[in-house]
């Protein structure tokens, strides 16, 4: 099965910018500290790029969920909306690239894991250098931890390979239980942190300040890893989702390791601006935040096998140039309340034009916010050329197809709600620990005070899961978390169906009759005064003028978004868009939504048949 995966080893320029390496024999590679630095960074490689994180499995197989589908209309041919819509098919490019690439991944780990504890320098070094290798030996672990966990939380029971395909005898592999490889890789990342020092540490082995993995990173990734297995699981064979019997082992084991990290604050916290994660931070190229709070990332480099197109695809648009392939669904912007400051972030009803104006648009038009172009800089990229003026676009710069943006795999927030909902599980009922990690996600999200009541948060246990359920929905919109959740809670049908209800009602209401909406089964509904769409503007109008020196803050429209407002035809100076108003176009959205799954199937996407073509070992996934 392995037999896929190239050995050669590419460098990743974000992290310390080594000189290139190709296809060096491995005693060579694994004879010194830079080669095998150099080697590690191969492995690291595999995470980037179209077929990784850069846009494939970030941007296509983490969807639809009840925050945002992929694309606005039902798809024909296009198999990356196909899909994210659940109706992938085993020649889908967009599910046998990404899967072949990380089975690429693995096997550079692989390599790494074998000989770097062989080498000279890792047994009889200098206790700086075997620290280094030491961190090395981890930082392989925990790469190899992610493919993996990648491919089953997406496949189910995948061929497992633990050694350099040079060593196996066989490599065309029958799947292996995906319980069995994650209990194999929670053991693998506890050993892996006793290796790998914290983040503030790293100077003291004598590494960079980087992006690499460090301690952190280990115990996060084995919290979420066991979480998943403790979760919920669509069995290969097809049927009802089964939950191991034991699954409270597992969210101890997650519990311990959120509750070691959050014991380390000089390690890892909650950056105090929810804005500047982003703006500042990761759209300025930047994930060492001063918090620590990106605790994993999938970094790239430029060049478009090891960059992304993150803020390419997806993302507002700017000037005339943007995907906007990623839809906010209007029920999911409903759910924040009129403070939450993390709305105006994640959910963008407008686009700029000529750099400084923005442009209302409709209730069906909301697009991505957290990878927006123009918060992009150091550097930055021009997305026209010409000299722009009022009376056209200009000409976009259509070449422009990367920008460096790496996508994150775990925050410290994660941290926090993750031990908040093992504190509710194995305890019958929420702790005040659990309770106040829950409320310093939410009070962040209101820029650290309340201008209004702060939130209930209930003392039930099935009260503090559902407020939980929403939280997590609110706190990681656009960021590739909410379909797995939904689907290691075994809620992914029920989220579906409630969300297509409201939708539907929705996209029917006409000018004279709103629906109303009964509340969520599977989470604490959105604030009372947003579920009455009788109280919602029917129209929302904007005001075509420059968007002043602070554009981040500037919102173009002159109502609010949770009350009625004139439903006139707009004034000089102003459009009106159709916001909470039925029609084609929004019945067009509503029947694009999630338009393939099917329950007791569409959990797992279909084992890529070119694999199967060459492997008679390899079986398929039921319904495929």
């Amino acid at each position: 099965m392995l037999s896929i995966a190239s050995t050669t080893f590419l460098s990743c320029k974000k992290f310390l910018s080594p000189e290139a390496t190709s296809s060096f024999d491995t005693e060579f590679i694994f004879d010194n500290i830079p080669n095998a630095r150099k080697g590690l960074l191969g492995a690291y490689n595999s995470l980037a790029g179209d077929y990784g994180y850069g846009i494939r499995i970030s941007g296509y197989w983490s969807y639809d969920s009840d925050e945002m589908q992929k694309g606005t209309n039902p798809p024909t041919t296009d198999e990356g909306q196909l899909l994210a819509k659940y109706m992938g098919i085993p020649s889908n490019l967009n599910i046998t690239n990404p899967f072949n690439q990380m089975y690429q991944g693995i096997e550079r780990a692989n390599l790494c894991i074998y000989n770097i504890p062989k080498m000279n320098l890792y047994l009889n070094g200098s206790p700086q250098q075997q620290a280094q290798l030491q961190r090395m030996y981890g930082e392989a672990l925990v790469l190899r931890a992610q493919y993996y966990y990648e491919l089953c939380r997406n496949f189910g029971d995948v061929p497992a390979q633990w050694q350099p395909s040079q060593f196996e005898k066989d490599l065309l592999k029958p799947r292996t239980s995906r319980d069995t490889i994650y209990d194999h890789l929670l053991d693998d990342l506890k050993y892996a942190e006793t290796l790998m020092p914290w983040r503030t540490e790293v100077g003291a082995v004598g590494d960079q300040i980087d992006q690499r993995f460090t301690k952190g990173t280990a115990k996060a990734l084995r919290a979420k890893i066991a979480l998943t297995r403790g979760g919920y699981e669509l069995p290969v064979t097809g049927g009802p989702l089964v939950r191991a019997e034991n699954y409270k082992d597992y969210y101890k084991i997650a519990h311990d390791e959120c509750a070691e990290i959050i014991a380390n604050p000089s390690q890892h916290g909650l950056l105090p601006s929810y804005k500047a994660l982003w703006k500042n931070y990761l759209l300025a190229h930047n994930t060492n935040d001063p918090a620590g709070e990106f605790i994993m990332v999938a970094s790239m480099a430029a060049g478009s096998g090891s960059d992304s197109k993150l803020g390419i695809q997806t993302g507002t648009k700017m000037n005339g140039t943007g995907g906007l392939s990623v839809a906010v669904l209007p029920t999911y912007f409903y759910m924040f309340d009129s403070t939450d400051l993390r709305r105006d972030i994640t959910c963008v009803p407008s686009e700029v034009i000529f750099d400084t104006i923005k442009i209302g648009h409709a209730i069906s038009a909301i697009h991505d916010g957290k990878f927006r172009r123009e918060w992009v800089t150091n550097p930055g990229f021009v997305f026209s050329s010409g000299k722009a003026t009022e009376s056209a676009l200009p000409a976009t710069n259509n070449s422009l197809q990367n920008m460096q943006l790496a996508w994150p795999l775990i925050r410290f927030a994660d941290v926090l709600l993750w031990y908040a909902e093992t504190e509710n599980e194995l305890n019958g009922a929420p702790t005040a620990a659990a309770i106040d990690a829950v409320q310093q996600i939410n009070l962040r999200g209101h820029g650290g005070s309340y201008k209004e009541n702060a939130p209930v948060i209930p003392t039930t246990k099935d009260g503090f899961f559902k407020f939980l359920v929403k939280e997590r929905m609110l706190e990681f919109g656009d960021e590739g978390v909410r379909k797995y959740d939904l689907m290691r809670w075994g809620l992914m049908a029920t989220a579906i169906a409630e969300t297509r209800a409201r939708m539907n009602a929705w996209a029917t209401a006409t000018a004279t009759n709103h629906p109303s909406f009964t509340s969520y089964s599977y989470m604490e509904d959105g604030p009372a005064y947003a579920r009455d769409a009788t109280q919602l503007p029917t129209y929302l109008y904007y005001v075509n003028k420059p968007s002043r020196s602070n554009a981040d803050d500037f919102n173009p429209f002159l109502n609010s978004f949770y009350h009625p407002g004139p439903t006139t035809s707009a004034p000089s100076g102003q459009t009106r868009v159709n916001w909470w108003l039925g029609g084609s176009s929004q019945l067009t959205f509503t029947n694009s939504f999630a338009m393939g799954f099917t329950a007791g199937k569409t959990e797992l996407m279909p084992i890529p048949q070119t694999q199967r073509d060459v492997n008679p070992n390899l079986s398929q996934n039921f319904g495929y």
